[in-house]
């Protein structure tokens, strides 16, 4: 929060970028909003407050909610340019007397009033955009006209459509993308996300009044693959292919030891490509990184903050001493070269970057990822034998037993690094 305060005349400013794609709606390339005060703690409560309004402007203008001359209203309004008449949150407010079964985009509209306060960036723009999806593939546009029948249509209809629809298609139609030959439908696991977001939707209606069932139950798509085949995890031959062509740490650190580490400790990409250099830090004599959300950082779930002991491989290939470098350079972050974006965090590029490595030098399977690493080190604990608490703890999962889970307090460090040194991905 602090990079968006500004200190001039002796008063704090709320200072915002236009996002590049989106500068034809200002005249400015930046926003600038006096926060009328000098105390920097009510300068941050301030912009707090604000600065989300903003981003939901960016994310509702880049999925199409709202267009450009409508989102530049609602920032003159936001930085009191213009007098608050109300801002809707989604396309077009409501003018005419509503008809007794409410539409479909109403009732979005005060589904995402309701829950964006719990959603971060990434997940508002990403549910936008899959409400904007399932607004254009329906048939209906009231509430009470949704059926069984019309939920099946739905159904049908997502599983025949691409992923990225409006980013691949930008200038199509649902109609005339369907007509199309070489489209690769989306995966079963997203359609049913889709299906999930819209059973939500339905169980807000029931909530609201407007109807008294939900048509989307049972009607989700059957998969074909295992939970555990969903992803696959990395083979011995794979990860030998990995360490040896990634580039020397010295030439891009982030491109070498972000890959590593993810091995070693099963860590999301965005918890790694997110450490600071004081997240690398000893506990009872064990180095362990600290996964939390201080700062600027956010994890996916509240038992993701958690301490990983290190692996012995990692000190030994020297990762304590490059940390003990960028201590000494004065370094804040461990990877000051990623830039954060507030939809996703710092790790864009990284995993941008270690896509095209990952096709050109260890494998073409669509299904081995940067999380494959994750996959593979819970798979070879628990080939080893490990405890499924211990397994969940190290991965930031929670965990469900009501002793260990509930009454049972977090491993203790020493605990957790035996069962992390047991990993050997070198030798058989």
């Amino acid at each position: 929060m602090a990079n968006y305060l500004r200190f001039r005349n002796q008063h704090y400013y709320l200072r915002i970028r236009i996002p590049v794609d989106l500068r034809s709606i200002t005249s400015s390339p930046e926003l600038l909003k006096s926060l009328h005060t000098q105390d920097h703690k009510v300068a941050r409560l301030s912009a707090a407050s604000l600065l989300p309004k903003v981003l939901e402007v960016f994310a509702l203008t880049r999925t199409g909610f709202i267009s450009q001359q409508q989102a530049s209203e609602r920032l003159d309004i936001l930085m009191g340019l213009k007098q608050k008449a109300g801002i809707p949150s989604l396309p077009a407010a409501q003018s005419a007397a509503q008809a007794p079964s409410p539409s479909i985009s109403k009732v979005i509209e005060e589904y995402v009033n309701d829950r964006q306060s719990a959603w971060t960036s990434k997940t508002l723009l990403e549910y936008l955009s899959y409400l904007r999806l399932l607004q254009d593939v329906l048939e209906v546009h009231a509430v009470s006209d949704i059926s069984r029948d019309t939920v099946r249509k739905l159904r049908d209809t997502l599983c025949r459509l691409p992923a990225n629809l409006y980013k691949k298609h930008p200038n199509k139609t649902i109609a005339e993308v369907l007509l199309m030959n070489d489209i690769t439908p989306m995966s079963t696991t997203t359609v049913n996300k889709l299906l999930t977001l819209f059973g939500s939707l339905m169980r807000h209606c029931i909530k609201e009044g407007y109807r008294k069932d939900n048509p989307t139950e049972g009607l989700k798509v059957k998969h074909i693959r295992r939970p555990d085949e969903e992803r696959k995890a990395y083979s011995r031959e794979d990860l030998r292919k990995i360490m040896s062509a990634l580039p020397h740490p010295t030439d891009k650190p982030e491109r070498y030891w972000i890959p590593m580490i993810g091995m070693y400790s099963g860590m999301r990409l965005g918890e790694i490509c997110g450490l600071r250099i004081a997240d690398i830090r000893q506990v009872d004599g064990v180095w362990c990184f600290d996964v939390n959300e201080e700062g600027d950082k956010r994890l996916k779930t509240a038992a993701s903050t958690r301490l990983v002991p290190i692996h012995p491989t990692l000190i030994h290939m020297g990762f304590i001493s490059f940390v003990e470098k960028m201590k000494d350079g004065k370094a804040a972050r461990l990877w000051p070269s990623l830039v954060r974006r507030e939809v996703d965090g710092y790790c864009a590029a990284v995993g941008n970057w270690y896509g095209r490595f990952n096709r050109m030098y260890v494998t073409s399977d669509s299904l081995k990822t940067f999380h494959s690493l994750r996959h593979t080190f819970a798979d070879a604990l628990k080939q080893l034998g490990s405890q499924e608490s211990l397994i969940a703890e190290l991965m930031g999962h929670t965990n469900c037993n009501i002793t260990t889970g509930r009454y049972g307090k977090r491993y203790q460090p020493k605990v957790l690094l035996e069962v992390i040194s047991r990993l050997n991905y070198v030798t058989e």
